[in-house]
């Protein structure tokens, strides 16, 4: 995995998993459970677009045989275009997850300071 797909979100969670563990930090270390965080991150979306995916396509499957009956050879002409795209379609490009923007420093602290006060 390359270091661009790690996002804030990212660096976050690894910063407060090694806090709350009590553990002596390093770059290097939220550097490492951060990238852990981002692949898991990566499975995970990857898994619920695949799954949304199959639920569309099993949907339509179950509508069409009695959608086809009262519909014209048009509409299914149609219908089976649509259904073809769904199926064909990349997984990743239903999420739509372009890149992240880039939060300062400044940023990541200011809202980790809130998050603490809240609790």
């Amino acid at each position: 995995m390359d270091h661009t797909s790690l996002w804030t979100v990212d660096k976050l969670a690894a910063t407060k998993l090694l806090a709350a563990l009590g553990l002596d930090v390093t770059d290097e270390q939220i550097d490492r459970a951060a990238r852990h965080f981002a692949q898991h991150r990566q499975d995970l979306t990857s898994w619920a677009a695949e799954r949304a995916q199959s639920n569309i396509v099993r949907t339509l499957e179950t509508a069409s045989p009695d959608m086809f009956m009262r519909e014209s050879d048009q509409w299914a002409s149609g219908f089976r275009f649509a259904e073809q795209l769904v199926m064909t379609a990349n997984p990743q490009e239903l999420l739509d997850l372009g890149p992240e923007r880039t939060l300062s420093k400044g940023q990541i602290l200011r809202s980790m300071v809130r998050q603490a006060r809240r609790e």
